[in-house]
C-alpha cells in the first residue's frame, strides 16, 4: 500500500482543457488536476488532494467540495475519487496553501486527512501473532508523488498490477528448534498470511492457496537456494514468497476465473532482501510457478509508463487493466540515499489506470 501523501507541492504548469474553455490543467509533480480558469497560475504553491484521500466533513464543507467526495452513511469523511470532466481525468483536487507550510511539509494530520482502508471481506482462517522474520510486503508507492525517483536510465521491467487480495507464504527459521533441520535448507516453521496477518497454516482458509498449488515448487525453490549459497554468506533465515490470489468471489476483477481462484507471484524476499526480477523469473520458470504478467522491459520515460498502465488486461479478454508495477529488471536498487529519508527503499512503484480508478461498483481490498 502507498503512503498518503498530503503536502505543499509547486504547480509546474497549467495547461489548456482541451474540451472546456473555463477549465485548465494544472500540472503537479506526476498528475494532472482539473481545476478553473485562471485559479492558479504556473509556480502556485498549493495542497494536493488525492485520490483515496479521506477527507473530514468540516474541511469539505469549507473547501465546498463535499457534493463530490463518496459518502458512506454515517460518515464522517468522504472520499476522494478521481473524476472524468469533460473527457479529460482529473486526479482530486487542489486547495490554498492555508497554513503557509513549507513544500514537502505533511498536512495529513493538519487537516485530519487519512487513507482510505478498504475492507477485508476474505476473513477466513485462524490468526496467529507475527513471527518476527515473517516481515510484511514492501508498501509500492505512486510513481506519480515520486516521479523522479526513477532510474530511468537503467532497463526497467514493467509487470501487470493484479486486482485481488495479497498473499505471503514462506518458511523462516525458529531457532529453538534450529537443529531440527528440514529438506528445506534448515527453514522449520512455516509460514503463511495476508498483507497484514499471520494465519494458521493449518487454517489458513483462502491464504493457503499458494501452498496447495505451489508448495513443492517454493520448497525446491528454497532448497536451490540453499544449495548455491555461497560459504560466506549467512544461513537461510527466511524465504517468502509474495503473490496475489485472484478470481471467483476475490474482487470484482476475476480474470475469467469465474468459478475457481488463480495465484501470480510477483517477489521472493530472501532474508529480508528482495530478488531482483531478473533472478526471481529464473526461479520461477525453472520450478514451473506462475508469475504477474511481464508486459514489457527496456528504458522508458515515465510518459511511456503512464501509457503503460491504460489499457486492458493480459490475463483474459473481459477485463480492463488495474495499472502497473515498475522496478529495475536486472538489479536491486533502493532511492533515498543522501536524502532525509534514513532508510533508502526499494525502487519498485506502481501507476493505476484511468479506467479503475474511474469505474463503477468497484470492490477494493489490500
Amino acid at each position: 500500500m502507498s503512503e498518503l501523501v498530503v503536502q505543499p507541492i509547486r504547480i509546474e504548469a497549467i495547461k489548456p482543457h482541451p474540451n472546456a474553455d473555463k477549465l485548465e490543467l494544472a500540472v503537479v509533480g506526476g498528475w494532472e488536476i482539473i481545476t478553473g480558469k485562471d485559479n492558479y497560475v504556473a509556480g502556485d504553491v498549493v495542497v494536493h488532494i488525492q485520490p483515496d484521500a479521506m477527507v473530514p466533513q468540516e474541511w469539505a464543507d469549507k473547501w465546498d467540495v463535499t457534493k463530490y467526495l463518496s459518502w458512506k452513511k454515517n460518515a464522517t469523511s468522504g472520499r476522494v475519487r478521481a473524476a472524468r470532466l469533460r473527457g479529460v481525468v482529473s486526479y482530486g483536487f487542489l486547495v490554498p496553501n492555508e497554513s503557509e507550510a513549507e513544500l514537502g511539509e505533511e498536512l495529513a494530520e493538519h487537516y485530519g486527512i487519512t487513507k482510505y482502508d478498504p475492507p477485508q471481506t476474505l476473513g477466513a482462517g485462524q490468526m496467529r501473532s507475527e513471527h518476527p522474520l515473517f516481515h510484511r510486503y514492501t508498501d509500492i508507492q505512486n510513481l506519480r508523488n515520486f516521479r523522479d525517483m526513477l532510474a530511468y536510465g537503467e532497463p526497467l521491467v514493467v509487470t501487470e498490477k493484479i486486482h485481488g487480495t495479497n498473499s505471503r507464504v514462506g518458511w523462516v527459521r525458529t531457532e529453538a528448534i534450529a537443529d531440527e533441520l528440514l529438506d528445506n535448507g534448515g527453514l522449520n516453521d512455516l509460514v503463511i498470511g495476508t498483507h497484514r496477518t499471520q494465519r494458521d497454516p493449518d487454517d489458513c482458509g483462502i491464504y493457503g492457496l499458494p501452498m496447495a498449488m505451489y508448495g513443492d515448487q517454493m520448497a525446491g525453490v528454497v532448497g536451490w537456494l540453499e544449495e548455491h549459497r555461497e560459504h560466506d554468506e549467512p544461513r537461510l533465515n527466511s524465504v517468502i514468497f509474495f503473490g496475489e490470489i485472484y478470481g471467483a468471489g476475490v474482487q470484482d476483477l476475476h480474470y475469467g476465473a469465474k468459478q475457481e481462484k488463480g495465484y501470480r507471484m510477483f517477489d521472493i524476499s530472501v532474508n529480508g532482501e528482495y530478488l531482483s526480477w531478473r533472478s526471481m523469473e529464473y526461479l520461477a520458470k525453472e520450478f514451473d510457478i506462475p508469475l504477474v504478467p511481464a508486459l514489457t522491459h527496456g528504458v522508458f520515460t515515465f510518459e511511456d509508463l503512464v501509457e503503460f498502465a491504460q489499457g486492458d488486461t493480459t490475463l483474459d479478454d473481459e477485463h480492463i487493466r488495474e495499472g502497473v508495477v515498475i522496478r529495475p529488471w536486472a538489479q536491486e536498487l533502493k532511492w533515498g540515499k543522501g536524502s532525509k529519508d534514513p532508510n533508502p527503499k526499494r525502487m519498485i512503484f506502481k501507476l493505476i489506470s484511468d479506467a479503475y480508478l474511474l469505474r463503477k461498483g468497484g470492490s477494493e481490498m489490500h
